[in-house]
């Protein structure tokens, strides 16, 4: 088959997997391999988990805890049990570290795989459609989830590169989390650098190995390679935006709101000035600070300031090293007026206090939304946590107004409830694309008992 003709079939994906799954491997009762080779060029071995070397070839086996390597010039295409594809480039050694699938998707499915050297290109199968975290790839640099999808995956000397043909992919380390959608590539220097889009491609598509089909949903060159559309913000009036920030010390502190936003972004969608207000006018500059992070996925965008900003108004007075975390997106034109919602969380910045604790994360985050609720129309719950000692466990509710949302909650610490000035939250948002499509909050933890405040940001798509 000529492969442009390929790339345009229109076969939904599931339909495919199922196609090619019960032509490799039917089903049975009985334990099955984890996959099979289905071409190898050049040379292609394994290493057991019990260090026995075995030569690769066309119908060889792939069991959990099995290390395959292609040297130099040798390509090889693992098909895995429940329909997925791997297609290793050469120079790379990958590793199964953990595999289980009996034919149903029932919770107990497991496909945990490394990236030790090289790249690969993946089209997923049932393992991950259903349960989201029964697929995850590993490297040094951060760990891969899926949505169900096709993607490409190199290291370099530079570090990690992915970019996405179909479907999605979050990439999560130490210092954040970001979902990458199709026709995006992203970039991870190391496992304390946050991931970040790019237009860089990872690596080009085997030539010699039969590809696995992709969709038209693929942006692809005219000659059936991955391309990557450039996703950026454009500077110009219109915006909202939400903000937390440190304002002139350790005591003063909070997150706002604002609208009609004028807003200035970088090549690479990096927030670098802002105004708003007439009544109440405010404006942010970077001043003497670094954009310390930023990340968009095209109609949401959010980052970090750290360090001495200029302007004038509430959030961008802070003190050098202070931080001012941001969300920023155009507004939702005519909100959703009926219905409930759910969103997942696609990014954040890595949560911040007023004490010196490092080592923050955000879990257990989620947003859900009654549009028809005449008050109270978002719950949320979310975990700010350190590497010591603090936890604290968000609940809350907020009201929409307009495109923007505002509310409070309680942040106990460690799982009991702070007494004698208490743990609160404040929380500032907004909805941003077509039928609010993303959502964004800005939020402050005051711990008036430790003299402490935690503050971030954090980025939203609808399920």
């Amino acid at each position: 088959m000529n492969p442009q003709k390929c790339f345009k079939l229109k076969l939904s994906r599931q339909a495919i997997l199922l196609a090619t799954f019960t032509a490799a491997y039917p089903v049975t009762g009985y334990c099955i391999a984890a996959g099979r080779v289905e071409f190898a060029i050049g040379n292609v071995e394994s290493v057991s988990a019990n260090g026995i070397r075995h030569l690769l070839g066309k119908g060889s086996e792939i069991n959990a805890g099995d290390s395959i390597s292609t040297a130099a010039g040798a390509r090889a295409q693992l098909q895995f049990s429940d329909g997925g594809f791997i297609s290793l480039q050469p120079g790379t050694l990958f590793r199964v570290d953990e595999y289980n699938y009996q034919n149903e998707t029932d919770g107990k499915e497991r496909g945990f795989f490394s990236l030790l050297k090289g790249g690969f290109r993946a089209v997923t199968g049932f393992i991950g459609h259903l349960h989201k975290n029964s697929y995850q790839v590993t490297t040094a640099q951060a760990t891969l989830g899926i949505r169900g999808t096709g993607y490409n995956m190199a290291l370099r000397d530079d570090g990690l590169f992915v970019n996405v043909g179909e479907g999605a992919v979050s990439l999560s380390n130490k210092a954040g989390l970001l979902v990458v959608s199709a026709g995006n590539a992203a970039y991870v220097a190391n496992f304390n650098t946050a991931p970040k889009l790019t237009t860089q491609l990872p690596l080009v598509p085997p030539k010699n190995l039969p590809d696995p089909v992709f969709t038209v949903a693929d942006q692809r060159s005219s000659v059936g390679n991955l391309t990557i559309l450039p996703v950026v913000l454009l500077s110009g009036s219109g915006y909202s935006m939400v903000y937390a920030y440190t304002a002139t010390g350790p005591t003063t502190f909070g997150t706002s709101g604002i609208t009609g936003v004028t807003a200035t972004f970088s090549s690479s969608s990096q927030l670098t000035q802002y105004s708003a207000g007439v009544t109440a006018p405010e404006t942010g500059s970077l001043g003497a600070a670094t954009v310390s992070f930023s990340a968009t996925d095209g109609i949401i965008g959010w980052g970090r300031w750290s360090g001495n900003t200029a302007g004038t108004g509430v959030g961008p007075n802070p003190l050098t090293g202070a931080a001012f975390d941001y969300v920023v997106g155009m507004p939702t034109a005519v909100m959703p007026t009926t219905g409930v919602a759910t969103y997942s969380l696609i990014g954040f910045t890595t949560p911040t206090d007023t004490l010196g604790n490092s080592g923050y994360t955000l879990t257990g985050t989620a947003l859900n939304v009654n549009f028809a609720a005449p008050t109270n129309q978002i719950g949320m719950t979310f975990t700010v946590t350190d590497n010591s000692t603090r936890t604290y466990a968000v609940t809350g509710t907020a009201t929409i107004a307009g495109s923007s949302f505002a509310g409070v909650g309680t942040a106990p610490q460690n799982g009991s409830v702070c007494t004698g000035g208490g743990c609160t939250a404040t929380i500032n948002g907004l909805f941003a694309g077509t039928n609010a499509a993303r959502a964004g909050l800005a939020y402050t933890i005051n711990d008036a008992i430790a003299g402490n405040h935690v503050q971030g940001v954090a980025a939203f798509t609808k399920n």
